[in-house]
């Protein structure tokens, strides 16, 4: 999975969605009086996912927008993560900064940037829940189901490609979850069967609690899956 770090920043990782309130930076507004009155500013941490421009908390889906400097190198990692996204596609994004208290039109302006991390969405970096996601190995393949953020997106990173979908709500039978969907315009089709049946990825020696089929415009794709909240073993 390919990682973008910019050079404003050097940070880690961290997996888990609740943002940490770290005190980072002071800034002192004293008045001539006797009385002298401090205003500290909080630099806090964030995650969520990033649009070209915006940035959407996944703790409260608030939209943060960026000065046109820092936009401006956002939107240089995203477009090096995604050489060819579709449109209103989103990466994964960790950053730490002060917002503004009253939104604009835009949504709360942010300062004081430092970028921690920005990388594909993955089953490991999930901060907006989502319903499944199925993961194969020998080749790798991964395919995110999301109703909160409208779409079935299954990745081949062997060419690589996205092949997006519209959400659409599963037919559940004893034991096995089955999503269809259909993208018209561009000719292809995708029918993802989940079975709840232990699976490990053969890989990193992972269990996950189902096993997935996906069947892409006539291919099979045998892999995991896992729901949103699972704990792997």
């Amino acid at each position: 999975m390919k990682k973008i770090f910019i050079p404003f920043c050097i940070a880690f990782l961290l997996f888990s969605c609740t943002p940490n309130s770290t005190p980072k930076e002071t800034f002192s507004n004293q008045d001539s009086g006797a009385n002298n009155l401090t205003l500290v500013r909080k630099v806090k941490e964030y995650k969520g996912v990033y649009l070209p421009g915006q940035f959407k908390n996944a703790e409260n889906s608030e939209l943060y927008a960026f000065s046109e400097m820092d936009r401006k190198l956002l939107d240089s990692a995203y477009n090096r993560i995604l050489a060819n996204p579709y449109p209103n596609q989103t990466v994964f994004m960790n950053f730490k900064g002060i917002v503004d208290s009253f939104p604009t039109n835009s949504g709360f302006k942010v300062s004081a940037i430092t970028l921690l991390s920005m990388e594909m969405k993955s089953a490991f970096n999930p901060c907006i829940p989502y319903d499944y996601w199925c993961i194969g190995t020998e080749p790798f393949w991964q395919v995110q189901i999301s109703e909160k953020e409208n779409l079935i997106d299954f990745y081949d990173p062997m060419i690589p490609k996205f092949y997006h979908f519209i959400f659409t709500k599963a037919e559940k039978n004893t034991g096995t979850t089955i999503f269809s969907a259909e993208d018209k315009a561009n000719t292809n089709k995708i029918k993802i069967t989940i079975t709840n049946e232990k699976c490990s990825d053969g890989m990193s020696e992972r269990n996950y609690q189902y096993k997935s089929e996906v069947v892409l415009n006539g291919k099979t794709y045998n892999g995991c899956a896992m729901a949103f909240g699972d704990g792997l073993q």
